[in-house]
């Protein structure tokens, strides 16, 4: 049976339209990335090549909004109560998933917040507004939104169980001298700053239980032991695949190498020494502690295991021959670096076999060719479901634009000419190769079809075709912005309508 104050929230126009579950959230940059990953398979029917969405083509008869109603350019202007109320109930029903619904003068508490919020920014979206009430309806579900007795024992509490999880499961709970120990930690720390607020005292509380358990609030004989042991369990399950204990022998080196340390530095803090150890430690380990010819050989041959795994899909030792070349490069590079650390020195190597795999050594023929098959394999299989090679004419075309690129610009760099010809293939293949003012309703078209695949993931929705008027409203919307910034691309242009697009949508 419900509790007053758990009612359902009263809507009083129709219910906007949710998401399906499954329904992902992505950002602008995952838009950039994910541009083209519609496959033909996934689309009601095949998406045009130069489509970097499935928009499926018009259907016969009148029109259906492809979202249930139409969206329009309109709905990125002041949201309405009735969208505002709506962002309540949702703010409710993430942060509380259901359990809790806003009471009738919790529902009036935040639709108030979020008219103010309209007041001061008339342009905030929905979603914005939604983000805002989640944030503060947390911080009152947490106890963070004021100071108190019991939400200190909380932050005490909640501190001591995520700690004992994390470094030590067989701890007990915490007993009441635990507790009289933190609230007296918290209450120092608010007479010494009173300005601390809920959640800065919450922090401050883990970080200190933390570092208790850690054994990083002091710098003390017990506790540099337990630096040393912890090293070695890390180290040794990093580089020999199974964590083991110090032996008597490392105790007693690592315990030398610390009071050096301290030494050097007194005032160095507890957890900057437990770090000095354990790098100390881990580049004894991988052999960077020194760059003898036995080290600068362990550096070929991870680098040469770690570029062949990773390029060629099988790690392999060097060949005699490639020992050869990396051990005259290390000798040239010290000469040449004579204060290069051995660190610096293994991923040095490492960068330089990685440039010799990838092409990037060079713009001579062979490394074009490199370029051109490497970035038809990678558009295509965004763009068109399934990575091919090259055909012969598409390697003449893009040889003859790669050799424009190095008239053009006579010291461009191997990467730079690389991703100039992905790019310059993806921009044809999305359509953005030609002036924005001509692509104005295919770049529409491509936000209806991109964001149809991300709400509904699947071929089930009849159409992603906008209607004739929502297609000229968002028209008039992308002539009105070419003409306030000129200047704009056709890839600009197609990123600023699918987010505007989208925005409408969340508002609507």
């Amino acid at each position: 049976m419900p509790k007053i104050g758990e009612r359902l929230p009263f809507v009083s126009t129709p219910q906007t339209q949710t998401r399906p579950a499954g329904t992902k959230d992505v950002s602008t940059q995952q838009w950039v990335d994910l541009l083209g990953s519609v496959l033909p398979t996934q689309s009601v029917t095949k998406a045009a090549p130069a489509s970097a969405f499935a928009a499926q083509a018009p259907g016969t008869g009148t029109p259906q909004p492809p979202f249930g109603k139409e969206i329009l350019p309109s709905a990125l202007g002041p949201l309405r109560d009735e969208r505002l109320a709506a962002c309540v109930a949702d703010a409710y029903r993430n942060v509380f998933e259901g359990d809790r619904w806003p009471s009738g003068p919790e529902r009036s508490k935040w639709l108030d917040f979020a008219r103010e919020l309209r007041n001061e920014n008339p342009k905030i979206t929905a979603d914005e507004v939604r983000y805002a009430i989640q944030d503060k309806l947390r911080l009152e579900r947490d106890g963070l939104d004021a100071h108190s007795p019991a939400n200190t024992d909380r932050f005490i509490s909640e501190a001591i169980a995520w700690v004992t999880q994390c470094y030590d499961e067989k701890a007990p709970p915490p007993t009441e001298a635990d507790m009289r120990h933190w609230r007296d930690f918290a209450a120092d720390l608010m007479r010494k700053n009173p300005e601390t607020t809920p959640e800065e005292l919450k922090y401050a509380i883990i970080d200190a239980v933390r570092a208790k358990v850690l054994g990083t609030d002091a710098v003390t004989p017990k506790n540099i032991d337990k630096f040393i042991k912890d090293a070695v369990k890390w180290v040794t399950q990093c580089y020999e695949g199974k964590e083991r204990e110090a032996t008597p022998a490392e105790l007693k080196e690592w315990r030398a190498f610390a009071q050096e340390q301290l030494k050097k530095n007194p005032d160095i803090t507890p957890e900057n020494l437990k770090y000095a150890i354990t790098d100390a430690m881990r580049a004894k380990m991988t052999g960077t502690g020194e760059a003898t010819p036995k080290n600068i050989d362990k550096f070929i041959e991870d680098g040469v295991k770690w570029v062949t795994q990773c390029y060629e899909g099988k790690e392999r030792k060097p060949t005699a021959a490639e020992l050869a070349h990396w051990r005259d490069f290390a000798r040239k590079h010290q000469k040449a670096n004579p204060d290069l650390t051995p660190e610096e020195l293994k991923y040095a190597i490492q960068d330089a076999i990685r440039v010799k795999a990838t092409g990037m050594d060079g713009t001579g023929s062979a490394n074009i060719d490199k370029f051109i098959q490497d970035a038809v394999k990678w558009v295509t299989f965004c763009y068109e479901g399934q990575e091919r090679d090259a055909t012969p004419e598409e390697l003449r075309r893009w040889r003859a634009f790669a050799n424009e690129k190095k008239k053009e610009n006579k010291d461009i760099s191997p990467e730079e000419l690389k991703y100039a010809i992905q790019d310059a293939m993806r921009s044809e293949k999305m359509g953005t190769n030609a002036p924005a003012k001509q692509s104005i309703e295919d770049h529409i078209r491509a936000a209806y079809g991109w964001l149809i695949y991300i709400n509904y993931a699947g071929p089930s929705q009849p159409s992603s075709e906008p209607t004739p008027n929502e297609l000229n409203e968002w028209k008039k919307f992308a002539e009105k912005k070419l003409k306030e910034t000129p200047e704009m691309t056709s890839e600009e242009l197609r990123y600023y309508l699918l987010d505007s697009l989208r925005t409408a949508m969340a508002n609507s």
